[in-house]
């Protein structure tokens, strides 16, 4: 499924709010008017569930993400690797969606626990 320009930032809005740049989840800088553009700040529409394996094609399922993230998330399910890191897409049956988590390895709970 592809997004017009027009429905891609009217996503932008609901999710990034009316900035000019934000960031993917893996903390990839995106600029607002580069949908679809392979540079630096470019980013794509594409699915936390693959629409290949399942996915639905609804705005709950849509995520925006840098277009090297993109590539790399392709549609590994549910276990993918971007920037290095270990990801994993879990479903939350109660509210009937699916989202993304990093894994955090044994030797880096340090970073993050006190």
């Amino acid at each position: 499924m592809s997004y017009s320009k027009k429905e891609a930032l009217e996503l932008w809005v609901r999710e990034m709010g009316d900035k000019e740049y934000s960031y993917d989840f893996t903390g990839r800088k995106i600029k607002r008017d580069d949908y679809l553009e392979k540079n630096q700040v470019g980013w794509v529409i594409s699915f936390v569930k693959p629409l290949s394996l399942g996915g639905k094609a609804t705005a709950d399922n849509a995520i925006i993400l840098h277009h090297l993230t993109n590539e790399e998330k392709g549609d590994h399910f549910p276990i993918f690797t971007a920037r290095s890191r270990t990801y994993e897409i879990k479903y939350d049956k109660g509210h009937d969606f699916h989202y993304i988590e990093i894994i955090i390895e044994e030797d880096e709970e340090d970073k993050y626990f006190i």
